[in-house]
């Protein structure tokens, strides 16, 4: 038996790797639903989402939609939509590909020469930042105008308070991308196209729900698990976990493993009582991760645009960090989705919906010329992979006790789907081992 501490995405893509090969899982969620940052909601015909806002049809992502029948609720969007930048007034194209970075107007010769003398420049460093290490290889104007605000824009955070070790160094390394990034990417010009973005009919938020459907009666609701020294207790067989059962009653389980699927806070309280020195120090550095919050405001427009949506441009004085185009994504019609706030600014998450709502519809117009209303206003939270990573490591937990979070690892549903089936295979290895 797997114990699970989390019904978000991470805890039931793992779930669901588990019991797919063979092995029992209990899942214990402090909430009365599940998905986690992952949410849909319906209003007047629209699927707001409340958190991602898509992903991509990856042939993992497509095997996991068939595993759980969600086939025919599948909708695609365009493959080619650009990608925009507002940059010096203006909405501009990101170049994507080799001719659209020569015919650009985002980029002057100068730094579109200096983009590519990247292609001479040395490998990541030790202890460099994100902001750092993109502007060494890219120059200052391509680093503004649209790197340091599109890479800042996946984490609501400032670059050049990541560590590239902590969260760039990795992904690198899977794309199989070496000293230039220029010249591995130009040897795949023609490989073939990127994979299309995908929803559902009634938003992302079905496919947790099918998960938890086909999870059944191994997932507890409402039963979160005791943030104490009691919560989790090593004993001779393996883990004890301590939960809530929504009276005034615990519920104790036996299990053979521990998988913590939270945010890093509640993980943090839960190993606080684990009494073992390879976790000295771990429940705070857990603790002491910092999220970043951020304003998601839905609004209503006329505007017929097409893309993926912007980003805004380093310098341009905007509250909005940017703006998914759902509408032209998935024919959600007139619907655009504005983040504010993260690290650039997070007293603004505080403000009341009213003032979100006219901060995001003013800039929605400053920056397209259209007017736009406030259908929603929500909030949500994302690791900022900043600084405060830099001690941490999934390594330095006891045996038997293993980490599958958003803080764990590479960010995006599909990101999440991929730890998940990494770890099952390193938890039937443990427990065979164990065994």
């Amino acid at each position: 038996m797997i114990g699970i501490v989390g019904g978000g995405v991470s805890g039931l893509f793992l779930g669901h790797e588990l019991v797919r090969s063979g092995m029992d899982v209990t899942i214990w969620e402090a909430t009365g639903r599940l998905g986690g940052v992952v949410s849909s909601e319906d209003c007047g015909g629209l699927v707001l989402e409340r958190g991602p806002q898509r992903m991509r049809l990856t042939s993992q992502v497509k095997k996991l939609i068939e595993e759980v029948g969600l086939q025919e609720e599948v909708i695609l969007g365009p493959n080619h939509l650009p990608l925009l930048v507002y940059s010096r007034g203006k909405l501009r194209k990101v170049p994507l590909t080799l001719n659209q970075f020569f015919t650009t107007d985002l980029l002057p010769l100068p730094s579109k020469l200096r983009v590519l003398a990247e292609i001479l420049t040395a490998g990541t460093k030790r202890d460099e930042t994100v902001g750092s290490f993109l502007r060494r290889k890219f120059g200052v104007v391509a680093y503004e105008s649209f790197l340091g605000p599109l890479y800042g824009g996946l984490y609501g955070s400032d670059p050049d308070r990541m560590l590239v070790k902590s969260v760039l160094a990795e992904r690198l390394k899977e794309a199989g991308i070496g000293r230039s990034i220029v010249w591995d990417l130009w040897g795949r010009i023609g490989r073939g196209s990127d994979v299309p973005p995908c929803s559902f009919k009634k938003g992302l938020g079905a496919l947790p729900d099918a998960l938890g459907r086909k999870l059944g009666n191994r997932i507890r609701l409402e039963s979160p698990v005791i943030f104490a020294q009691q919560g989790l207790r090593g004993y001779d067989s393996g883990w004890c976990v301590v939960a809530e059962d929504g009276t005034d009653s615990l519920t104790r389980t036996n299990v053979e493993a521990v998988v913590l699927a939270c945010p890093a806070e509640q993980a943090a309280k839960i190993i606080r009582g684990v009494r073992n020195i390879r976790v000295a120090g771990t429940e705070t550095l857990m603790r002491d991760l910092n999220y970043n919050e951020l304003a998601v405001c839905h609004m209503k427009s006329e505007a017929n645009l097409q893309g993926l949506g912007y980003q805004v441009g380093f310098g341009e004085g905007l509250e909005t960090r940017g703006v998914t185009f759902n509408h032209s994504l998935f024919g959600r019609d007139g619907l655009y989705t504005a983040f504010l706030g993260g690290m650039k600014n997070p007293s603004l998450v505080g403000l009341p919906d009213e003032t979100i709502a006219s901060i995001a519809t003013s800039e929605f117009q400053q920056v397209t010329g259209f007017k736009a209303f406030s259908l929603e206003v929500s909030r949500t939270k994302i690791p900022a992979w900043d600084l405060s990573w830099k001690g941490y490591r999934k390594d330095q937990l006891p045996e038997g006790l293993f980490v599958c979070s958003n803080f764990s690892g590479r960010p995006g549903l599909q990101g999440r789907i991929q730890e998940a089936q990494a770890l099952s295979k390193k938890l039937r290895d443990y427990l065979l081992r164990s065994h």
